[in-house]
């Protein structure tokens, strides 16, 4: 943090909502951050999302929660973990690993988590806005000052993509190595999808030089 004030919340931004209300850990207040350039200039400000398109955004933001909603006998409790109540719902349900339900549930599941993750972090790999917001999700500080220096950064970190998306409000995790990452997947369940219809090129990137 700078001088001791909280970086904007670019979900609450770019979309006036975020799920995690009163608990985020970044402001709420400040809807104008600006990005400064090398060359002294700042980033022209953008126009301004239509009413569609903050229906959208939030529609996209609350896939996990639409996706939970398609199975209404079971009570989602969205202050878990999203692996932890995907798991307790096939519990619940009494579905063994090769039933057709589970199957089809899990796509799904998978599905909601992407698309969730293209909201929250964008999917345009030539926006340095989208780099920054996940530059803030996994303590990236300073912000680096150009797409380049996002990417760097980035490639060294080993984070859980489940807990990037997560709905609980939990800290995000950072972990020191590979190893250690792979352990704390396997043992969670925490398993994002590899390959998606719907993965943005943020993602893609993820995907490819983090797993």
């Amino acid at each position: 943090m700078r001088n001791g004030t909280k970086p904007v919340c670019y979900r609450f931004r770019d979309s006036g909502f975020c799920s995690y209300g009163t608990s985020c850990k970044f402001s709420h207040t400040d809807p104008r951050y600006k990005v400064h350039h090398p060359d002294g200039k700042k980033k022209k400000k953008k126009q301004q999302p239509s009413h569609h398109q903050r229906q959208k955004s939030r529609q996209d933001l609350d896939a996990i929660s639409a996706f939970f909603a398609r199975y209404p006998d079971f009570a989602y409790d969205d202050k878990r973990g999203v692996a932890e109540e995907f798991y307790r719902m096939c519990d619940f349900f009494a579905w063994d690993r090769d039933d057709d339900e589970r199957q089809e549930a899990r796509q799904a599941f998978k599905d909601a988590m992407v698309i969730r993750f293209n909201s929250l972090y964008g999917t345009n790999i030539s926006d340095i806005e989208n780099w920054h917001k996940l530059c803030v999700a996994v303590y990236i500080e300073p912000l680096p000052m150009t797409i380049a220096e996002c990417k760097e950064k980035i490639k060294k970190i080993h984070v859980n993509l489940v807990d990037l998306v997560d709905t609980s409000g939990r800290d995000v995790e950072l972990f020191s190595s590979l190893d250690e990452l792979r352990e704390y997947t396997i043992e969670n369940g925490k398993f994002f999808p590899k390959e998606s219809a719907y993965a943005g090129g943020v993602l893609k990137f993820l995907l490819r030089e983090i797993l």
